[in-house]
């Protein structure tokens, strides 16, 4: 009897050390978790080195190595409008695109609602959040969308002269601070 008191209590010193090990392991990989989205999402300035003026009137300010294909197109959704894309390939892994379209408040009634609205038929759950940016001299509404293995930004960008930017973004990276500092960097010409 006492030599099986002994192993019970060896085997539950066993368990409670496997279980202290296992409560160490899931804080530090909390700790990294922490620490890696704070080094992803932290607000990383923008270094504009490339205007382009487009024929929708619009002025982008931008990283040229970031963001090398710029330009007028036509695009189904949107009409004619400005593309910047960071590769020509979706296929590549860090992948990014952001449509630009030059209108009024009549263009489209309600923007972000009804692209929401698409979003959610499309993916399922999209988790929207708001993103806070600020482009001078304009007041600007926009929000995040988790679309599976993308991430989406839509942003209305309103000017007091009745005209407004309507933005649809799609990247692959953790990071949104590229779409981010090209929003910020759009102005009317």
């Amino acid at each position: 009897m006492p030599r099986e008191i002994d192993r019970r209590d060896a085997a539950q010193r066993r368990s409670s050390k496997l279980l202290l090990a296992m409560g160490v392991v899931v804080l530090l990989g909390a700790a990294a978790y922490m620490g890696l989205t704070l080094l992803v999402n932290r607000r990383v300035p923008a270094h504009p080195d490339t205007h382009y003026t487009a024929e929708n009137g619009l002025t982008v300010y931008y990283e040229g190595e970031t963001w090398p294909l710029c330009g007028m197109t036509e695009d189904p959704a949107l009409g004619h409008a400005l593309r910047l894309a960071s590769a020509e390939d979706a296929s590549d892994p860090n992948y990014q695109i952001v449509l630009m379209q030059r209108g009024d408040k009549t263009t489209y009634p309600d923007y972000l609602a009804q692209s929401e609205k698409d979003l959610k038929q499309a993916y399922g759950v999209i988790s929207p959040r708001k993103v806070n940016l600020t482009v001078e001299g304009a007041a600007v509404t926009a929000r995040r969308y988790d679309l599976q293995a993308y991430y989406g930004i839509l942003a209305t960008v309103e000017y007091p002269s009745g005209d407004t930017v309507y933005i649809s973004a799609l990247t692959k990276l953790a990071s949104i601070n590229d779409v981010v500092n090209l929003i910020e960097g759009v102005s009317l010409s």
